[in-house]
């Protein structure tokens, strides 16, 4: 089904129909010239129609924010928005005197006919604010910030999914090992930020068939576990900051509460008028919430990773309350007037007052407005800007791992060969 057809008929607004026998597999192909003089044009003009409707759905939300209350629905187990209202503004702190941990890794993997090697890196920084612009940097484990290296190959013979999962779950436990070894060193630590999700997903690799994966994930689901620990016991806010996501729970979450509200034509009228369970399936969360909010707002809180809570409830795995005795929440932030909102999660104790998540949430923007904001086109806090920039590889660092390597491999008579797409004669 095409972005043409869900419209059509299901209200006033609706598009024309053009080339739709391109569906048909048999008329799959086209010129250069069909392309540039043709159909480069309808996709143009179809995806301005979409943007049109975009913004009119955007122009009922502003237009209805008073009535989009859903303090009735606040304390239903299954309403999964924690606060009243869609948005709300937020003010800048004086950080000054805040110390603020921001971890991040990156891998790279060499792949060869008969082998992988895999190089990681991990490396935490932290930031103690004199003022809201000057800090001293301090990274770690090195003082350099850039040496914690390791590095594996990939010996057994599997698919290439099940070496990106292995590397990425090593390379997760480097970071989250690093921050809880960098806790029990330093003291008066205020915030983490981690570089995504604060719960590593998706959970069902528990149950992986493959046995080395599960054990690892499980090993990686108590580090996890120790971080959130050390953070409860030192009082450190711990948070994620997701820079680019395409999920729609929040948006989805939306539509379905707005259908709670019964709009009719009386109350919430103009979301019946532009049909909005059918416009609100072209926006992602980012883009919804880019459009909605202004520099220093925020969306609701509303719980999320609820994968966690199905989980629970099959007993499969019993150990998973033990991990996950928390509830975690997410809300995005727009922190700049050009860049995209970012999202945010943090976890509260399992038995907890919603407006005490709606507090921290309160607290947690309140840090990272300052921090996140001295770039209008590049709205992520500074710590976990200058964490990926230490962690990221370089060519050249690759290039020395490796070729020491293949130096090594090579006195022994041992020649790597590459895959055939990387080394074509031709």
């Amino acid at each position: 089904m095409t972005i043409r057809d869900k419209l059509i008929g299901s209200e006033k607004r609706s598009f024309k129909n053009v080339n739709q026998d391109k569906n048909s597999i048999d008329e799959l192909g086209l010129t250069k010239e069909q392309l540039l003089l043709n159909d480069l044009k309808t996709i143009a003009k179809e995806y301005l129609e979409i943007e049109k409707l975009k913004n009119s759905f955007v122009d009922v939300i502003l237009k209805n924010l008073d009535n989009l209350d859903f303090n009735e629905f606040i304390d239903f187990p299954k309403f999964y928005i924690k606060e009243a209202t869609l948005k709300k503004k937020v003010s800048s702190a004086n950080i000054q005197g805040l110390n603020v941990v921001s971890v991040d890794g990156s891998s790279v993997t060499k792949k060869f006919m008969n082998v992988d090697f895999s190089f990681l890196k991990a490396i935490a920084v932290k930031y103690y604010f004199q003022k809201n612009h000057n800090a001293n940097i301090v990274y770690y484990p090195d003082l350099s910030g850039f040496n914690n290296y390791y590095v594996q190959g990939n010996f057994f013979n599997r698919d290439d999914t099940a070496i990106e999962t292995k590397i990425s779950i090593d390379m997760t436990f480097m970071e989250i090992n690093l921050l809880n070894r960098l806790i029990k060193k330093t003291s008066g630590i205020d915030m983490i930020i981690i570089d995504g999700s604060i719960v590593i997903m998706p959970i069902n690799l528990l149950f992986s068939k493959d046995l080395e994966i599960s054990k690892k994930y499980d090993i990686l689901l108590k580090e996890y576990h120790k971080l959130y620990l050390n953070c409860k016991e030192k009082g450190i806010l711990l948070i994620g900051s997701i820079k680019d996501t395409r999920t729609s729970a929040l948006s989805h979450i939306l539509r379905d509460t707005i259908q709670l509200l019964k709009p009719n034509y009386s109350k919430l009228t103009d979301f019946i008028t532009i049909n909005y369970r059918n416009i609100i399936e072209y926006f992602s969360d980012v883009d919804l919430f880019n459009r909605v909010l202004k520099k220093a707002e925020r969306t609701c809180i509303f719980n999320c990773k609820r994968e966690i809570d199905k989980i629970r409830d099959t007993g499969i795995k019993k150990e998973i309350p033990y991990y996950f005795p928390l509830s975690f929440y997410a809300f995005y932030l727009k922190t700049t007037h050009y860049d995209m909102p970012c999202r945010i999660e943090f976890f509260m104790e399992e038995k907890h007052q919603y407006f005490k998540a709606s507090e921290t949430a309160d607290l947690i923007s309140s840090i990272l407005l300052p921090i996140s904001s001295l770039n209008e086109h590049y709205g992520l806090p500074i710590p976990q800007i200058e964490a990926h920039k230490r962690a990221v590889f370089k060519p050249k660092e690759i290039d020395l791992l490796f070729n020491n390597l293949n130096r090594t491999l090579n006195m022994h008579g041992i020649k790597l060969l590459e895959k055939r797409r990387n080394r074509r004669p031709f």
